[in-house]
């Protein structure tokens, strides 16, 4: 799919007071609702058409590919994407990589801004079930920290790192995808139910290219 040029005002509000945090255990009821999840959690999120696109073909497809130009909020659609999954799947792991380490920074940021202005605390340190590090998440569940779930981000040039995350639900998630080797999609492929792909239209050949030129694959 493509996103359009024009992007409608996206507007995110500020937790208010001390708001009892939502149990890991109890997020499985969003699992197929992720814009159930945005109106519950962030009340002041406004996805435009293009973008709850994005999100339902996420929940309905095993693979989803996005291509636009600059500045149109695929950062901040896809971040909500991997969060939602990670939130309300158990056991999970979501990976994430990019080309390079600036493009998993803008990334991550948006993911840290999601945790930060969710109406619900988050953080383990304000009583919520994620527990945040540079670049990896992971989650409690039950009172204990999952020794299975997590998330993560990596830069995979040839394709380190992108084997063995095998679990009951797994997204893979890649940013910038047009410089991204096709062995690192390859090796994804054999542990990801889910892959969320995106990028700007770079180059004419690889693995992006030619899912985005192949459209729509009936499963």
């Amino acid at each position: 799919m493509r996103l359009p040029r024009r992007v409608e005002c996206l507007e995110q509000v500020e937790p208010e007071g001390d708001v009892t945090p939502w149990p890991a255990e109890d997020y499985h009821r969003f699992a197929n609702d992720p814009l159930g999840l945005a109106a519950s959690h962030w009340p002041g999120v406004r996805f435009y058409d293009k973008q709850v696109e994005i999100l339902e073909s996420v929940r309905d497809n095993d693979e989803t590919f996005v291509t636009s130009a600059h500045q149109l909020g695929k950062d901040f659609v896809c971040s909500f994407a991997g969060l939602h999954f990670f939130l309300t799947r158990h056991p999970v792991r979501v990976v994430i990589t990019s080309v390079r380490d600036d493009h998993m920074r803008v990334f991550f940021g948006e993911l840290g801004r999601f945790i930060d202005t969710c109406k619900y605390p988050l953080s383990h340190k304000k009583g919520g079930p994620l527990i945040i590090n540079h670049r990896e998440i992971k989650k409690i569940v039950n009172g204990e920290v999952c020794k299975i779930s997590y998330l993560i981000g990596t830069v995979s040039e040839k394709g380190e790192g992108m084997a063995g995350h095998h679990a009951a639900h797994t997204l893979f998630i890649a940013d910038e995808a047009s410089g991204i080797e096709d062995m690192v999609f390859e090796r994804a492929a054999t542990w990801a139910k889910r892959s969320l792909v995106f990028g700007n239209p770079y180059g004419n050949s690889g693995f992006f290219f030619r899912a985005v030129k192949g459209g729509d694959i009936p499963a």
